[in-house]
């Protein structure tokens, strides 16, 4: 019976692909990919390829960035319609994401709209932060803290009172108001605890052991996460 399949790529690094990941995309007679500009490239199939078959069919499907979620719905209801026709159809489909397919991810729009039509199977994938915290020997948290993984989109008010109640934390998005979020960050007195990666594992990888020394009015990759843990002082490593 023909399925579908969600597939987390990890952050960039085919190597950090999981070998069930693997084992599935082999698998697969359309693999759908999406792309945040038309025609713009995918950073995600360009991940995977060096494990796709020969003579897969590849489905390139716009999804705009945009606030609009009137918009947005059109175009994940069209794409699940399409995928379930797909699959009703004997195929096995898989849609892939960066990172971890539940985690502010496009997929979850996607799986929503099908589970209830066809058998969906989500395959986890490494998250940028999981990533940045091993390569960089970076504890994210440990014994009763709490961890906080907070999107830099969200409220200023939400961002502040994390910032000022947790010891632990994870911004994600930084990239959109990223000289605001920096100052913020020193204001808390937590900039001394704090690490940033940009591209994790991709080329061109930037790693930030101290933020003072950054240029706050340079535009930084949208690719680009800030761990945050005041038991821990990446400068001193």
């Amino acid at each position: 019976m023909a399925k579908f399949y969600g597939i987390g790529t990890g952050p960039g690094d085919s190597s950090l692909l999981t070998l069930k990941a693997v084992e599935t995309l082999g698998g697969l007679d359309i693999l759908y990919t999406p792309e945040a500009e038309k025609d713009g490239g995918s950073l995600a199939l360009s991940i995977v390829k060096p494990h796709l078959k020969e003579g897969l069919e590849i489905k390139y499907r716009h999804f705009p960035m945009s606030f609009n979620k009137d918009e947005k719905m059109i175009k994940w209801q069209a794409v699940a319609a399409e995928i379930t026709e797909d699959v009703r159809e004997g195929r096995n489909v898989g849609f892939i994401t960066l990172g971890d397919p539940m985690l502010y991810s496009t997929y979850v729009y996607i799986m929503e709209l099908l589970v209830q039509q066809i058998e969906v199977i989500t395959i986890p994938g490494i998250s940028s932060f999981s990533n940045i915290a091993s390569s960089q020997n970076f504890p994210l948290v440990m014994d009763k803290e709490p961890l906080i993984i907070i999107p830099c989109t969200a409220d200023e008010e939400i961002i502040d009172t994390a910032l000022q109640t947790y010891n632990c934390m994870v911004l994600m998005k930084v990239y959109k108001n990223f000289e605001q979020i920096v100052k913020k960050i020193e204001k808390y007195g937590l900039i001394d605890y704090a690490l940033l990666v940009s591209q994790s594992s991709l080329e061109g990888e930037k790693v930030y052991t101290d933020l003072r020394a950054i240029d706050l009015k340079e535009k930084i990759s949208y690719f680009s996460t800030i761990l945050i843990n005041k038991n821990n002082n990446p400068s001193m490593r």
